[in-house]
Formats: C-alpha cells, sequence, structure tokens
C-alpha cells in the first residue's frame, strides 16, 4: 500500500507542526500561563469578564488557536492602550503584564498548539492509504 500524510481541510497554512513530547507539553504550560493570567483580570464587568474566560477557555482548550490568540493579544494591547489614552486601572495590572500577555500570545499565534490540543485532533497530520495500482486491475 502506498501511504501518504496530507493535512486535513486546507487549514495547513496556520500550523506549521504540533510538536509533541517536552516541546509539546512547553506549549500546553504557556497555554495555561495565559488562561491564568486572564482570569485572574480584574474586569469592571461580567461581560468584559466572560469575554476573557471564553478566550482563556479556547486557548488552554487549544481550538482555533491562532484566532484566539489574536484576540488575547488585541484585547491586551487594545486594553493597556485605552487605559493609557483615559487614566482608567489597568486591566491586568501594570502594562508590563499587559506586554507580557501580548507576547505569550503572539508566541502561541507564530509556534502553534501543540500536540496536546483540539486543533491537532481537529487538523492535524492524517495517514491516508492507498491501494497500491497494480492490485486494483488483478
Amino acid at each position: 500500500m502506498v501511504r501518504a500524510l496530507i493535512y486535513t481541510w486546507g487549514v495547513d497554512r496556520l500550523f506549521s507542526a504540533f510538536p509533541s513530547g517536552w516541546a509539546g507539553l512547553g506549549l500546553l504550560c504557556l497555554r495555561l500561563a495565559l488562561l491564568i493570567t486572564l482570569i485572574t483580570g480584574t474586569a469592571p464587568t461580567i461581560v468584559i469578564r466572560l469575554a476573557l474566560v471564553c478566550m482563556g477557555a479556547l486557548v488552554i482548550a487549544g481550538f482555533l488557536t491562532p484566532f484566539a490568540s489574536a484576540a488575547v493579544a488585541a484585547a491586551a494591547l487594545a486594553t493597556a492602550g485605552w487605559s493609557l489614552f483615559t487614566n482608567a486601572p489597568m486591566l491586568f495590572g501594570s502594562l508590563r503584564v499587559h506586554g507580557l500577555l501580548a507576547g505569550v500570545a503572539a508566541a502561541l499565534i507564530m509556534i502553534g498548539p501543540g500536540a496536546y490540543s483540539v486543533d491537532a485532533r481537529l487538523f492535524g497530520w492524517r495517514e491516508l492509504r492507498m491501494p497500491d495500482p497494480d492490485r486494483i486491475g488483478a
């Protein structure tokens, strides 16, 4: 049998690899740190708190990681900019935490979700078994 490895649904441009082992555990730790930072933020309203928890849930599960991480980075930079512009209190305490949060989210966008994620199960490498062309007509 001839074997071929392909990506499903054409989303191979979003994910370059799904590292496992220590690298995969490191990515899982990055996603966990992002979640902890998101849920410990001092949100002024329940709507913002719910949005942060939803973004954190998507990131920790590793579901649509590039989009969820982009939303986290955008939220961190936007809230930091808004706080600096209006002299409102920072959502995550300080400008450094906002920058760190955006940096970790950017790293997750560039590196990918890792093997221990929903994205790896949905969009990871698949093995197709193609029948041997010599045996088809025989």
